[in-house]
């Protein structure tokens, strides 16, 4: 084999336009094509109800594109549930604020216990007492 023959080899492998690569190519071009310009589809939802803490809330989101819509409620601390049904897009954010009537009612207040401490003394007599510590806590010599 002389070197007109690899370098013919080489060209012709060059050259050689496979119909099954550009099929690959142009499906793979199509594919983040498709990826890119495919619409944002999303949505979640959660609760939680515990009554020994008093957390009651909710929430619910669902999103197309740039578009976002949901609502959330909560259960304020004197009874009533606030819902807020909100949507954001090209528009801005929009919020509707609403209070619904107490659901539960609320625990009544209680006053705090007026603690009182009646001194034994109207006044210290003396001055504090001394504390007798030694002068070091080395070695001691008599």
């Amino acid at each position: 084999m002389t070197c007109e023959d690899i370098h013919q080899i080489i060209r012709r492998r060059s050259h050689n336009n496979n119909p099954t690569k550009m099929f690959v190519k142009f499906a793979v071009l199509f594919f983040f094509v498709a990826a890119a310009s495919a619409s944002d589809l999303s949505s979640f939802a959660y609760s939680v109800a515990d009554p020994n803490t008093g957390d009651f809330k909710n929430q619910i989101e669902s999103r197309v594109g740039d578009n976002v819509q949901g609502q959330y409620s909560l259960l304020e601390s004197d009874g009533t549930r606030r819902t807020v049904d909100y949507a954001a897009g090209a528009q801005g954010f929009n919020a509707v604020v609403r209070k619904d009537p107490a659901l539960i009612a609320a625990a009544p207040v209680i006053a705090p216990y007026p603690y009182a401490y009646a001194s034994p003394y109207a006044f210290a007599k003396y001055g504090s007492f001394g504390y007798a510590a030694p002068y070091s806590y080395g070695r001691i010599f008599y």
